[in-house]
């Protein structure tokens, strides 16, 4: 489902379904101790290695490009914030809904709240994003 003009409050945006790979803990990087390699996080206290928070952003950024088009490019807006981690193997859906629509020139900027979420239903990234929907 792409974004248009007459999307309305309460519509969900198309889900994203993925299992978080850690590409932070490559092999290659294997001399380097960081969060995203699972014995130093769990020496740290976590279960293990975190995905990088770039890598929640790309998946958001994603369903934000599949839903709004080239439109986000030109008009989008994107914040969140970040409450937890995502470990390597986690599986997530990275989802949204309209919370507002805003007419501007233009069109209507869809105001959506955007969110990571774990199989358990925690949320680890949650955010508001928005883009203008052009009329047709």
């Amino acid at each position: 489902m792409s974004a248009t003009v007459d999307a309305t409050v309460g519509s969900a945006l198309p889900e994203l379904r993925v299992r978080a790979t850690n590409v932070q803990a490559r092999a290659d990087r294997a001399s380097e101790e960081n969060i995203h390699d699972d014995s130093t996080a769990q020496r740290l206290g976590f279960q293990r290695g975190f995905v990088a928070f770039g890598q929640s952003l790309g998946w958001m950024s994603r369903m934000l490009l599949d839903y709004f088009g080239p439109s986000y490019y030109e008009t989008g807006r994107f914040e969140c914030r970040f409450a937890a981690p995502v470990f390597d193997d986690d599986d997530i859906a990275v989802r949204g809904e309209v919370r507002e629509r805003v007419e501007e020139q233009g069109g209507v900027r869809l105001v959506c709240d955007v969110w990571i979420e774990k199989v358990d239903g925690t949320r680890p990234v949650a955010g508001t994003a928005s883009a203008i929907v052009g009329q047709p």
